[in-house]
């Protein structure tokens, strides 16, 4: 059985190369993506660095107004 992480991260990754989520936008914040997958920030913080680390997207640092 998959961990939850590696399920956000198999959704995520599919939204990604199907154009659900296009190139250059932003993903939702992880609150939301806490709230849309029912689980915790560090379950989200783990799928999300699988994306990262596997090039399929970027994390940039937020930037103060």
């Amino acid at each position: 059985m998959k961990r939850k992480y590696d399920l956000i991260y198999d959704e995520l990754a599919k939204q990604i190369q199907e154009g659900v989520i296009k190139p250059g936008t932003l993903l939702p914040s992880e609150k939301e993506l806490t709230e849309q997958f029912e689980t915790s920030r560090e379950t989200i913080r783990k799928a999300l660095n699988l994306l990262s680390t596997h090039g399929i997207f970027k994390r940039f640092k937020e930037r103060a107004p």
